[in-house]
């Protein structure tokens, strides 16, 4: 009976053996095996981010083409040569001033510079018509704004410059265009770029009229305030102007 009882025992000890043997090598497949998906893992987080980056130099490169077609599209008119230009560069310092942070200020320049780039589709006897517009021209040169917004919507890391694009038509009492939003709902950037717009278009030549004495457009943006254009910023701006911190063409204020 004791030796049955010692054979089972030694039988038990080589399963158990063997048991231990067997889940030993699995436990060292295993960590095999995860330290394969760790390195596959770190390997696809470095593929990732060589996409992200490639993905960001490739709509960085993108909005440089854009800023080129833009720039091109002025060119060809002499009355808006450089326009969007010295937008950018009064927009960037009024955006400066108002405390905006650094990526906020790019956005709003480089919104500054493609605000205008819907009126690709605006006909050149439009665009150049020496008189004024008829009911159904501003229907074409009103679309411009959804336009740009709609060239620039691809660009991801563009979200808040294609808004401050739709939206730099619109006047804080509501009655601009395309969607007729007023005041704070108008975002902060839109509002910036339209004192630039329209300042810098009251002192440039135009196919209807010369420009305007620098004190003129003053006065002009100071009776929109509260009305199309934002109190608090026309004032910034033209507080800037006083100082000799911002001017036609200039870079601008503080």
């Amino acid at each position: 009976m004791a030796e049955v009882t010692l054979s089972q025992a030694l039988l038990y000890a080589r399963d158990l053996k063997a048991l231990y043997e067997a889940t030993r090598d699995r436990e060292k497949e295993l960590a095999l095996t995860c330290r394969r998906l760790q390195s596959a893992y770190r390997q696809a987080l470095r593929y990732a981010e060589d996409l992200r980056e490639v993905h960001g130099r490739l709509q960085r490169s993108v909005l440089q083409s854009l800023l080129g077609l833009a720039n091109a599209l002025e060119a060809k008119d002499p009355y808006t040569r450089g326009h969007s230009e010295r937008v950018a560069q009064m927009a960037r310092t009024l955006a400066q001033a108002r405390g905006l942070s650094g990526a906020a200020v790019e956005a709003v320049a480089h919104a500054g510079l493609l605000h205008d780039l819907g009126k690709i589709g605006v006909p050149e006897a439009i665009l150049r018509k020496p008189g004024p517009l008829t009911d159904l021209e501003w229907e074409a040169m009103r679309r411009h704004p959804v336009v740009g917004a709609q060239i620039v919507a691809p660009l991801e890391f563009f979200a808040d410059g294609a808004l401050i694009v739709r939206h730099h038509d619109e006047h804080v009492d509501g009655s601009g265009y395309p969607d007729r939003l007023g005041g704070t709902d108008i975002p902060l950037g839109a509002r910036i770029v339209a004192v630039a717009d329209v300042y810098d278009a009251l002192t440039s030549d135009r196919p209807y009229r010369p420009r305007l004495p620098r004190p003129r457009a003053v006065e002009i943006l100071q009776a929109e305030a509260g009305r199309t254009l934002d109190r608090e910023l026309v004032e910034t701006f033209c507080h800037g102007l006083a100082d000799g911190r911002s001017s036609r063409g200039a870079s601008a204020m503080p």
